[in-house]
Order: C-alpha cells, then structure tokens, then sequence
C-alpha cells in the first residue's frame, strides 16, 4: 500500500516516525537527512531512544548550508550511543547531501518514507511538505528490488572507504563545530534575525506582503512528566499504583470538565452535544502505545484525514460498554465517544483508564473519582500536567 505524507494538514512526518517508532514488530530502522536540528529532535529523541534499546539503528545526516546544529547532533548521540549507528555525510566539493528517507523494517516486511522532510520540527510537522510512504512484503519480488536499492543507498551514504562518511562522535562533533562546519542554535538564531533586518531595507520598513497569512496546525507540545512519590491508599483493581510516572504507563489520569460531562442545549428542538470525552493530544502523544495509537486506528473513508479505533472494550462498573476512539487533524484533541461514560462523571471528577489484562475479556478497566471522596486528593497530586485555557489536569502512571 502507497500512501501521501502531506502536511502540515494530513498524515505527518512526525506522525509517521513516532508511531512506527512504538510498533514492537520493526527491529531496524535507517535514515538519510539532510538538515537535523534540535527543534526536531526534541519531537522524537524519547523515541528514538527506547527503539534504539532493542534494535539496530544507522543513521546518515548532512552538515551542508548550516542546515544541521550541534544541539541537534547532540541529541543523535545521546538517544543512540555506541559506535557505527549515526554518520555525517558531506563533499567538499559542490554537491549538497539533501536526501529524506526513512526506513523501518524486519525480516519479512518494512515500510519506507521518502519526501521532503527534513529532521526539524517545521519538517516533521509544521511546513508544507509532501512525500510517499510505501509498505514493503518481503516475500514480494518487486517490493524486495525496492528494499534492495533503498538499503543500497543507505549503505553508500554510510560508508566511510569513500571519505564522504565519517562516524558522528563526540569527537568528530567537536571538530565539526571548530570548523565551522556546524553551529550552535543561538548562533544560527542570530544570523537569522541579521538576514531578516536587512531585509526591511534602510528604513526598517517591512515588505509589502503579497500572500495571505493563515495559521496552520501547531507541532505537538513537548510533555515533560514530572516524577511523584507513591500516594498512600491509591489502589487499582486489585493492584497499587506503581510509585511514580514517567516510565512504561499502566494507567491515565484526568480531571473532567464541562466539554466532557455537559449535554449542550437542553432547550426544545436543539440537539445534545455528541457524547464525547476529551483527550489533550499531548496526553496522547505522550504515551500512544497505551490508547493504541495509531497501530489499531484506520482511516474514516468518509471524513479524509479522521482515524478511528472502533469497538474499544471498557469495563465500567459491572458492565463492559464499547467505546470509539477518535481523531483528525482539524481537532486539537483526542475523543472517548460513548454515553456512558459522558454520563458516568461530574465537572471536577477524575477519569481512570487502565489497561486491562488480555485474559479479561476487555482492553481496559475504567472508573470515575468523585471530589470530595478519600482517593480523590492522591490521584489529583499525579495529575501534574496543564491543558492551555482550560482548568483540566492530567497524567499518568
């Protein structure tokens, strides 16, 4: 299957990496990248890391035109150590090193990225890009002949006999950064600005705009949980809550507000508002692997862009209900659909989702908190994290 990466407003580069990133199936990843900086590596470092624990990583980057930083190179170094994984391209001669292309793969299938994006957060997110990612089957011929030369590639970009390709170290960085090959992020900011304040002429005064100005959708927000002692009488089914958050999540945490519990319009002939809880889409880029994303998500043939996971078991109380997750890039957030649940809570309760056993029939374990209740103080002090205008708080554990 061949599908578009077009941004920023369909299925992002950032998107497609994290969530290939978290599928346990892939044992290999490899790129090529022209420009890295610090700005995209903040998006997907944490990633990065985690896979580069369990499987095999090699990665070529570019150091041309001042397109990659040292905090940038930096970041490479510190999610995927060791050495022979991470190289810096680059020919003294006249010719750039630009190639975008991103490979997962295993044994028996892969899937590759090739487009426009580079590894900044406006490459992985923000800019107006456009790129191809094709699903591989090994035991395809054609799809074979495309890995194979895919992989030829990657290894000349990698292959240090040329003298092209040197081992990115911090030694190596060190020298990159004396020879001005590369720069610190302040340094190029600054440069920057000079070049824009040149360009408003002698008299300061701004160019007359010739395009129109429209927003586009934000890059994720870059969530930094903070660690929490254990809170005392916290109790799951059965189970106490581990000691702190950060690492692998069993459960989520949320303070509800009106947006997830109201009805809307009670008023005769108008409709109630559509069911629905509200996830931060930080919440859910935080830990994806724990809603299932996007691994059990498809596409909504018809609403383009709109992903569903149809069918979610919840055990709420005695019952178990099914849920539909739900999300698309016009929305800022992540829906829960269901009546019961909308109708389980109050402004100012906690939501609780747990994942649940295999064994048990359902995929998680759900319950509300009521304020005012004895565990209502402990689950509030894990829920550490802020939603922008609004009063809601969550976290995991």
């Amino acid at each position: 299957m061949t599908e578009l990466v077009q941004q920023p407003d369909g299925q992002r580069l950032g998107d497609f990496l994290k969530s290939n990133f978290s599928l346990s199936k892939w044992n290999q990843f490899r790129a090529a990248i022209a420009f890295v900086k610090q700005s995209g590596t903040r998006h997907i470092v944490k990633d990065l890391k985690a896979f580069a624990r369990r499987g095999r990583v090699r990665i070529s980057v570019g150091v041309d035109h001042n397109g990659s930083s040292k905090e940038g190179l930096e970041d490479l170094l510190k999610a995927v150590p060791g050495p022979g994984q991470l190289y810096v391209f680059h020919n003294e001669g006249s010719s750039t090193f630009h190639p975008k292309l991103y490979l997962f793969r295993n044994e028996t299938e892969g899937v590759v990225c090739v487009g426009s994006g580079n590894l900044t957060e406006g490459g992985l997110f923000t800019n107006y890009e456009a790129g191809f990612v094709q699903e591989l089957s090994l035991s395809t011929p054609e799809d074979l002949e495309l890995l194979t030369s895919v992989e030829k590639a990657l290894d000349e970009w990698s292959a240090t006999a040329s003298g092209l390709a040197k081992p990115l170290t911090k030694t190596l960085l060190k020298r990159l950064l004396a020879e001005k090959y590369i720069k610190p992020e302040a340094d190029l900011a600054a440069e920057y600005d000079s070049r824009r304040a040149k360009a408003k002429g002698d008299k300061g005064k701004p160019r007359g705009a010739v395009f129109a100005s429209v927003a586009v959708k934000r890059a994720p927000h870059i969530v930094r949980l903070r660690k929490r002692p254990a809170a005392a009488g916290v109790v799951g089914p059965g189970q106490p809550l581990p000691a702190a958050m950060g690492g692998p999540v069993k459960g989520f945490l949320m303070t509800l507000q009106q947006t997830d519990v109201g009805v809307g319009q009670l008023t005769s002939g108008t409709s109630r508002r559509s069911p629905e809880i509200f996830i931060p889409l930080a919440a859910r880029d935080f830990a994806p692997r724990f809603w299932g994303w996007m691994r059990h998500f498809r596409t909504d043939a018809s609403n383009p862009g709109k992903m569903d996971r149809r069918g979610v078991r919840m055990r709420l109380g005695t019952s178990v209900i099914e849920v539909n997750m739900m999300t698309w890039p016009a929305k800022h957030d992540f829906r829960l659909r269901s009546e019961a649940l909308r109708s389980a809570g109050n402004v100012g309760d906690i939501l609780r989702i747990e994942r649940a056993d295999p064994k048990s029939g359902y995929d998680y374990y759900v319950e509300v908190i009521p304020a005012g209740t004895s565990l209502y103080a402990p689950h509030l002090r894990l829920c550490t994290n802020t939603v922008r205008n609004s009063k809601k708080l969550w976290g995991y554990y």
